[in-house]
C-alpha cells in the first residue's frame, strides 16, 4: 500500500517568507532535512519554531554527557513514551 500523508503540511519550496524562514532555521546542517516535527507543525509556524527552540535547549544545555550517551537517552525517552521513531 502507497504512503498517503493525511497531515497537511507546508512545502519546503513554501513561497511564504515566515515559512522559508522557518525550515532554514530547523534545517539539520548535517543532513539538510527538516525534522518530522517541524514539518507537521509547519502550518503554525511559531509552534515549529519553539518546539525546535526548547528542543534545542535541553539537547544542548546536557552537560555531562557525550553525544552518544544524548543519542542514547532520546532513544529510551521515546521508547518509553511510544514514539515509533
Amino acid at each position: 500500500m502507497p504512503w498517503i500523508p493525511w497531515i497537511e503540511t507546508e512545502n519546503e519550496d513554501s513561497s511564504i517568507e515566515e515559512i522559508k524562514n522557518l525550515y532554514k532555521k530547523v534545517r539539520n546542517p548535517l543532513t539538510g532535512t527538516i525534522s518530522d516535527l517541524n514539518r507537521i507543525t509547519s502550518l503554525t509556524p511559531k509552534v515549529s519554531e519553539n518546539i525546535f527552540a526548547l528542543g534545542s535547549s535541553v539537547y544542548g544545555n546536557a552537560v555531562g554527557f557525550t553525544a552518544r550517551e544524548k543519542e542514547i537517552i532520546a532513544l529510551v525517552t521515546s521508547s518509553l513514551i511510544g514514539c515509533v521513531h
